[in-house]
């Protein structure tokens, strides 16, 4: 991450310290959430920070692109505004994703509501990684 995101994250990821739960961040990395960082910030907590940010898919892109922090990832998919989210930029989300719980969100906030949804999720379902078909199965039950 270059210094410039760094400065542009720095705020929000305050605010996910300031809401952390380390009980709950125990138990996601206990049964092997693949973040290196984890705030423990249940979803209400986190639809709050995003009510509070304006939708900007550049911010949304290096939240993604944080993929270190679950946090980061979560919130991604919540302040991309869905009219900016493209078929290509829904391939490289899916291809990236790390958990279930990154795919749930893309598929309800972003994906579920795309004209392309069901080629998504034709392509995921041929592909041969587990987290593609999960995330076919999630997409299949928003068509």
């Amino acid at each position: 991450m270059d210094a410039q995101t760094a400065r542009r994250l720095q705020p929000i990821k305050h605010r996910f310290y300031a809401m952390r739960n380390g009980i709950t961040a125990d138990v996601l990395r206990r049964v092997g959430a693949p973040y290196r960082m984890i705030f423990g910030v249940n979803l209400p907590h986190l639809k709050e920070i995003a009510s509070e940010i304006v939708p900007d898919a550049s911010l949304a892109r290096d939240l993604w692109g944080d993929a270190s922090t679950r946090e980061s990832v979560l919130l991604a998919t919540m302040v991309m505004p869905p009219e900016e989210f493209t078929l290509d930029e829904a391939r490289r989300w899916l291809a990236t994703a790390t958990s279930a719980e990154a795919i749930d969100l893309l598929c309800l906030r972003l994906l579920g509501r795309k004209p392309f949804a069901a080629q998504v999720a034709q392509e995921c379902l041929a592909s041969g990684e587990e987290l593609m078909r999960y995330a076919a199965m999630r997409l299949q039950s928003y068509l």
